[in-house]
């Protein structure tokens, strides 16, 4: 092989380096973690979360589908898998059964799920019938209430969207379940 198509397969600040000055990847590229060190401690602490396990973890899970399911049309991505994982503390058959049930929920019941973005649910929030309260409870938790027969829908609340607007703050956070 050239020296010049050697070249061209490796980074210059890499090929510029010796061998004992490289330094290895933290994680690999596809998962970085965004919890605080109070989150990581908790995650530990009540979902048995080891971040130096966390992507033997996922890939266990990502190999579980392919193998036990693998005709279900799903994502692998790490984080995506890592919700399933939380939900179930880490018992590899019960976050499997839970990503399946989702998909089967998600089937069931297109009309709640589809377009599950907070921008489509603004008739909702805006009607008075789900409101998130301004302060927290003791635990840092957000507190949804749901306000059937307002006046402004003349009494009937609109369930379906409802439920969507229920299951947007799962959507957006990491850890739903730790608050």
């Amino acid at each position: 092989m050239s020296e010049e198509s050697d070249s061209l397969r490796t980074s210059p600040s890499a090929a510029s380096l010796s061998e004992n000055e490289l330094q290895p990847p933290a994680e690999p590229p596809g998962y970085v973690c965004s919890l605080t060190e109070d989150l990581v401690t908790k995650a530990r602490e009540e979902l048995q979360e080891k971040p130096e396990w966390r992507l033997r973890d996922v890939q266990a899970l990502r190999d579980m589908v392919r193998k036990e399911c693998p005709n279900l049309s799903t994502s692998l991505d790490d984080a995506f898998l890592l919700r399933f994982l939380r939900a179930r503390k880490f018992d590899y058959d019960r976050a499997l059964q839970l990503l399946v049930s989702y998909h089967s929920c998600r089937r069931s019941w297109p009309e709640v799920f589809n377009n599950l973005k907070p921008s489509a649910l603004k008739d909702v929030l805006a009607s008075g019938f789900l409101t998130v309260l301004p302060h927290t409870d003791p635990r840092g938790c957000h507190i949804l209430c749901m306000r059937p027969g307002t006046p402004r829908d003349g009494g009937q609340g609109p369930a379906c969207p409802a439920l969507r607007g229920m299951l947007v703050p799962h959507t957006l956070s990491p850890m739903p379940h730790l608050p």
